[in-house]
């Protein structure tokens, strides 16, 4: 295993990335309301991203077909866009990562689409509460399990089902880097972030059981039991002093942790 660290200037160009990942999640938020189709924000996420000087990580990425996943309501992951126009009170998680002069940073975030009509709030307070956990242990030389175990905690205590099979990573050069970050104490535990290594902290958890199903496009992860999920990503750089946050995503959440 060798974890990937970036000098300076590396990370002031994914901090860039990050920012401008940002933007773009920032203008699909603005068409998260009811009619809008998954395809037309695929298709906003690609020109915006365009006008912004850079290229989405996913498309192409072993044969994925679109520039972001949308995970509605059941979805837990890797969900393709499709005509599916959203809905009233539907949960949808927009998964986006974006090159900006060869660095990819990599984040999602779960909306609300219109009103709480199904209650869905607490569920997304829940998970982003556990990245903000898994966030605050970052430092330099701590162990991956670290992170993991209060991204645990923290989901465990809102009595959330994590999504196990799914797990962050290390990110920069690549989409995917060593280590893996789950959201359980497992995999990597043992894994030391020295200073200037950059990983991506995505926990996924939803109200139901941990079952899921692949559909037939070979990308597409839902529940077996249909319950909802709820998805949040941040792509944060390791700093002798603690963590930089990458891709602000809090200021565009649509509610207040």
């Amino acid at each position: 295993m060798s974890v990937q660290i970036k000098n300076a200037a590396e990370l002031a160009l994914m901090a860039e990335s990050g920012r401008r990942l940002v933007e773009v999640l920032t203008s699909l938020k603005n068409q998260i309301i009811p009619g809008t189709s998954l395809i037309a924000l695929d298709q906003l996420a690609r020109s915006e991203t365009e006008r912004l000087g850079g290229q989405p990580s996913f498309l192409g990425y072993r044969g994925y077909p679109a520039a972001i996943c949308t995970s509605v309501n059941e979805g837990i992951v890797h969900c393709i866009p499709t005509g599916y126009k959203l809905q009233n009170g539907d949960l949808v998680s927009i998964d986006f990562g974006f090159i900006y002069r060869g660095w990819h940073t990599d984040s999602a975030i779960t909306w609300i689409v219109g009103e709480d009509i199904n209650n869905y709030l607490p569920l997304l307070k829940g998970v982003y509460r556990a990245l903000e956990a898994g966030v605050a242990r970052v430092k330099a030389n701590v162990k991956v399990g670290e992170i993991s175990r209060a991204i645990e905690s923290s989901l465990c205590q809102d009595q959330l089902t994590i999504m196990k099979q799914f797990v962050g990573h290390g990110v920069g050069r690549e989409l995917h880097e060593d280590p893996v970050i789950p959201n359980f104490v497992g995999h990597d535990r043992e894994v030391v972030l020295p200073a200037g290594s950059t990983i991506a902290i995505e926990p996924i958890a939803g109200v139901g059981k941990e079952g899921y199903t692949t559909l037939a496009d070979h990308w597409s992860v839902k529940t077996i039991d249909q319950c909802p999920v709820a998805h949040f990503e941040a792509t944060v750089a390791v700093t002798p002093e603690g963590v930089q946050i990458l891709t602000p995503i809090k200021q565009i959440l649509g509610f207040t942790p």
